[in-house]
């Protein structure tokens, strides 16, 4: 498997904790790492499309890729307990190329073939990078680290959530090491889900989340969270959740962001109407038909929401 071994008395008693492979893996003269077979037997940690960086980063041209990212079980129990990835850990991002068209999917993108395997391995509190080939000339059996001018190294250490590491890619990680203060204080976390959104009111209230809103907006205009339908989902979500008033002062709040939608304003009326809040229903309804850009159904619907609150 490896070519020859340092058998020093100090490597050796550094390694007796180690797993069997992680033993040989240290004690590989030249620093080769055998490729683990095994390794879609490891945690899954998360999926990207579009994201192959590194050494396969020249594979992707315009055609996405996906990667799937694993790390030794025995590391993953032991960053659940700290929030850091311990000594020997290794993960391995394994490149697939994408398709779309094909059996019964028209659209997005799924996995086939491997294009391309790498790793990185945590040695002597440091990070070393694996390539072991790809799917046109093949999987070596073992890889010695990439050297330093690769980028990788400078890459990691840059931009890494976690050390050396692209936690912030691997979101039940992020969460753990959220909660146990091991993110490097120089991560910019990115915009925040719906999800976020929607707990930031529950639990923080509204006001929290108009501030969080605004930074989002700022930082990308574009992004899901402050974009009406999501807006209106999560609107919809905090009323089921017997939120009302939260629910009202979101809806208020998306009125204001797109003053000339009528769909708004009638998710706005539809949720004073069941608050029990008839006049500012029939304003919203009225503002509604007012707009004159509403669909045939929502007209008649706040027709006749009018005057089922007595506007005519």
């Amino acid at each position: 498997m490896f070519k020859s071994f340092n058998t020093s008395p100090g490597r050796i008693a550094y390694a007796n904790n180690m797993t069997t492979l992680m033993l040989l893996a240290l004690l590989a003269a030249d620093g080769e790492l055998a490729f683990p077979k095994d390794y879609r037997e490891w945690v899954y940690l998360s999926s990207g499309l579009g994201m192959t960086y590194g050494p396969a980063a020249s594979m992707a041209n315009n055609n996405p890729m996906w990667d799937n990212v694993f790390v030794k079980p025995e590391s993953w129990k032991a960053f659940k307990e700290t929030g850091t990835w311990p000594e020997g850990t290794t993960f391995v991002l394994e490149i697939r190329y994408a398709t779309s068209q094909g059996s019964i999917n028209k659209g997005g993108h799924y996995q086939t073939d491997v294009a391309a395997i790498e790793a990185s391995q945590k040695r002597g509190g440091q990070w070393q990078y694996f390539g072991f080939g790809n799917g046109l000339s093949g999987i070596r059996p073992a890889a010695s680290p990439l050297p330093a001018q690769a980028g990788c190294a400078a890459c990691h250490s840059a931009n890494g959530a976690v050390e050396w590491t692209f936690t912030q890619f691997y979101p039940a990680a992020l969460a753990i090491a959220q909660a146990k203060g091991t993110v490097r204080a120089t991560y910019q976390p990115p915009v925040p889900s719906p999800a976020a959104l929607f707990h930031t009111v529950r639990d923080a209230g509204w006001s929290k989340a108009v501030d969080l809103l605004a930074a989002a907006k700022q930082k990308d205009p574009s992004a899901a969270i402050v974009q009406e339908a999501t807006l209106n989902s999560v609107g919809y979500a905090l009323q089921g959740a017997n939120r009302t008033e939260d629910a009202i002062a979101l809806f208020n709040y998306v009125t204001r962001q797109f003053p000339q939608s009528a769909n708004a304003f009638d998710s706005l009326a539809e949720v004073l109407e069941a608050a029990g809040r008839k006049p500012e229903a029939l304003e919203a309804s009225r503002k509604v038909l007012a707009l004159g850009s509403a669909s045939e159904q929502l007209t008649k619907i706040n027709r006749e929401r009018v005057k089922r609150l007595g506007g005519e």
